[in-house]
């Protein structure tokens, strides 16, 4: 008979109604669970007092359904009056808290608490607190609302799957995202990454979707590995042993983080054009981005480590320097300046970095307004990819245009990533996937002139008399580049 058992009382000193449940399993919402022998119906949420648990059982608990909310976990042979029991973060006990838990057979392999830790941390300027009795983060950046909800993470005996849910919060109806994908605990993608939109006003936004090893993204893959071939990382893993992580492996995490950025953005920039808060839904695809790559980051150093590696970092005076101002401006939500282009005024925000683990490069997005006296002002999105060395990998865009007619086939004018495949060849990604080899002496060149021809053609297409000043905007967008390859 299995000593894999856990079992949950109703009543304090393990009395009162009870439930046994046998075998290593998950069980999401006790909501939908009764006590043993209950003709009343009534279930188990919030309602466990006391735990036993066998000598084979490991037993994580959690103070919300779905796993999520407060946790700590139970040891094998164990016995405790859960007023007794604190979570893994010290904030209270789990007495009558319990809604969800998951059961194994041995110890889990990884803390899930201190990846969410490490996660949350990851946003230091958010502020951490409950919606709809679920922990979020919610925080400004590039001068919009999102909130997003701590990861949700199930073990299995050979990998760890993620949930993110992010909102772009708004007065009336949030934009909302789901982010899924899975790691084995080596640090390895098992399964594909998925993002799927709720976007107010913008039902045709695709679920965006990539099979690790599939499509014609696999070109920047191969690209991003000949970018970081030869890195070599020494981690101590939190119990003082050294160990090395191969160069493959570090490589083919670098391509990955890199693939899913460039391939995301590519996928939904075009189509995300309604205009609520003045940015913050075309500039949620690029949040999405960000949250993939830090709670990637937040498992790396679950599995092996703080990261003590990192050789990149923004520097802000740099970043200022060469946008030619002496300091930022923190009227707004979020630290930006204010800069003339060939006659035009323009604002860009601070821009939002991730560093991937252990040297693999960086992802960095910003928002670049064009400064008029419209209700709302037109706006660049831009998201870069740098690699291990700081150099420039990828680059993609999209331009918000106030004044474009309200057709409800609009797309707004979108670059498609510039970036090199494995032969070092420049190319040129569409947004339906199509791959074409461009002959341009920088890549920064190379956007000037995809973003601009995309910003005619759409003109074009929907008779929009477009602006010496929103034509600039792609000027504009080249010196916040230099500024920010200046910065990292």
């Amino acid at each position: 008979m299995s000593n894999c058992t856990v079992t949950f009382y109703k009543d304090k000193d393990y009395s009162g109604k009870s439930r046994t449940f046998t075998g290593a399993q998950k069980v999401p919402d006790f909501n939908d669970v009764q006590w043993s022998d209950d003709s009343n119906m009534d279930d188990m949420k919030d309602d466990a007092s006391s735990i036993k648990t066998g000598s084979e059982a490991w037993v994580r608990v959690y103070s919300k359904a779905d796993y999520q909310g407060r946790t700590v976990l139970i040891e094998p042979n164990s016995s405790y009056n859960l007023k007794n029991i604190t979570d893994d973060n010290n904030e209270d006990d789990m007495d009558d808290t319990i809604q969800s838990f998951q059961m194994y057979d041995h110890k889990p392999d990884v803390n899930t608490t201190n990846i969410i830790n490490n996660f949350i941390a990851l946003y230091p300027n958010s502020i951490h607190s409950r919606k709809d009795n679920l922990y979020n983060s919610e925080f400004y950046t590039q001068d919009s609302n999102y909130r997003i909800y701590d990861p949700i993470i199930e073990l299995t005996d050979s990998k760890a799957s993620f949930t993110i849910n992010l909102d772009h919060i708004q007065a009336e109806k949030d934009d909302h995202a789901t982010v899924t994908f899975a790691m084995d605990f080596q640090g390895n993608y098992t399964d594909q990454i998925q993002v799927t939109y709720e976007m107010q006003d913008a039902s045709q936004i695709p679920d965006w979707l990539i099979k690790i090893i599939d499509g014609a993204i696999d070109v920047a893959a191969d690209a991003a590995k000949i970018i970081a071939d030869g890195a070599e990382i020494v981690l101590t893993d939190g119990v003082g042993v050294v160990a090395t992580v191969e160069t493959d492996k570090l490589i083919d995490y670098t391509a990955k983080a890199i693939t899913f950025c460039v391939d995301h953005l590519n996928t939904v920039l075009n189509a995300v054009f309604t205009y609520q808060d003045d940015g913050g839904t075309m500039n949620f695809p690029a949040v999405v981005s960000h949250s993939i790559a830090r709670l990637v980051l937040a498992y790396y150093e679950e599995l092996y480590g703080p990261d003590t590696n990192v050789i990149e970092a923004f520097n802000d005076t740099a970043f200022l320097n060469s946008i030619g101002v002496d300091s930022w401006n923190t009227s707004k939500h979020n630290p930006y300046v204010e800069f003339s282009k060939n006659g035009y005024d323009y604002r860009s925000y601070c821009p939002d970095n991730t560093f991937y683990y252990a040297q693999g490069g960086s992802l960095s997005s910003v928002k670049i307004d064009a400064i008029t006296d419209n209700q709302k002002d037109d706006h660049l999105i831009m998201q870069t990819v740098f690699d291990p060395s700081g150099r420039l990998f990828s680059i993609v865009g999209s331009i918000d245009l106030f004044s474009r007619n309200h057709d409800d086939d609009y797309t707004a004018p979108a670059s498609g990533v510039l970036t090199y495949n494995d032969q070092g060849q420049m190319i040129h990604i569409a947004q339906d996937k199509t791959i074409t080899t461009v002959n341009y002496a920088t890549l920064e060149d190379a956007y000037s002139d995809k973003m601009s021809q995309a910003l005619t053609d759409t003109a074009s297409t929907f008779d929009i008399d477009v602006t010496d000043q929103q034509k600039n905007l792609v000027d504009a967008s080249l010196s916040v580049l230099a500024a920010i390859e200046a910065g990292i």
